[in-house]
């Protein structure tokens, strides 16, 4: 006999699959851009972005950090910062409906 709880399984490797999860926003992705933007040489000709210039400044703060005023480089950082936050929770979104299953499949089991 099937308890309700393994009835629940089928639904929960649905969950795990639902294409919402699917929004561009993957390490993969990441990984990708991230190649792509390494693939930019300067010492080849290439141009100096704003986005590298971003980087520099919040990866090198003894030497590009200096091109701004501490306002303005804290203001870069939290930006930079939050944009990590939004990318992890994008990434990673809580399924608040599948913790919600899950806590229910414990509790029957």
């Amino acid at each position: 006999m099937t308890t309700p709880a393994k009835g629940l399984l089928p639904l929960l490797a649905q969950l795990k699959n639902c294409p919402a999860h699917e929004n561009g926003f993957t390490r993969k992705e990441l990984i990708a851009t991230w190649n792509s933007f390494k693939g930019i040489i300067p010492e080849h000709g290439d141009e100096i972005t704003p986005a590298m210039m971003a980087g520099l400044l919040l990866f090198d703060e003894e030497q590009f950090a200096q091109l701004l005023n501490e306002a303005e480089h804290s203001q870069l950082a939290a930006l930079a910062k939050m944009a990590l936050e939004r990318f992890t929770e994008k990434s990673n979104p809580p399924n608040k409906l599948g913790k919600t299953i899950a806590a229910a499949m414990k509790e029957s089991i």
